[in-house]
């Protein structure tokens, strides 16, 4: 866990094959990430943050697919477990060689326990998540940081004193 109350940073690289990504249909897209694509509002809501219902159906199915990518992050579905999160896109040059654009996202979050927020939500992404054919994740990372300066105070003084 987090000494002290602190939040840890988690981040991972994940680079997106767009020849897959590209290849279905716009409704097979937002069922993988289980929002549509021009609102981003969940399936089975009307705008974009609608609390996102596990529970909604559609023509007798899931509204969000059992392996669409919001379901399996999900808090319910992950003992509670909740991270601050937000995604950056990024695009480096073409990979030498095979000429392959090495674009995607570059992911962030924040969470208190990393082994009961960041690791079990990102094991169950691993062996489910339907976004998992056309995505790599290519690198992550857990950092520590010392806690913030109070008035008075210096960078870390939690930790030294």
């Amino acid at each position: 866990g987090c000494r002290h109350g602190r939040t840890l940073p988690g981040s991972r690289r994940i680079r997106f094959w767009f020849d897959t990504w590209d290849a279905p249909s716009l409704h097979e897209q937002e069922r993988v990430i289980g929002r549509q694509k021009l609102s981003g509002a969940p399936l089975g809501g009307r705008h974009e943050h609608d609390p996102v219902d596990l529970t909604a159906r559609a023509g007798g199915d899931l509204a969000i697919p059992s392996d669409a990518h919001i379901r399996l992050a999900a808090a319910a579905l992950n003992d509670g477990a909740r991270i601050l999160r937000r995604g950056y896109t990024f695009a480096d040059p073409v990979e030498p060689g095979d000429g392959q654009l090495d674009a995607g996202l570059f992911f962030i979050s924040f969470q208190r326990f990393v082994q009961r927020q960041f690791v079990p939500i990102q094991h169950r992404l691993a062996a489910h998540d339907a976004l998992n054919m056309h995505a790599a994740h290519t690198g992550s990372a857990v950092f520590a940081g010392p806690p913030g300066a109070t008035a008075g105070g210096y960078v870390g003084q939690t930790l030294f004193e």
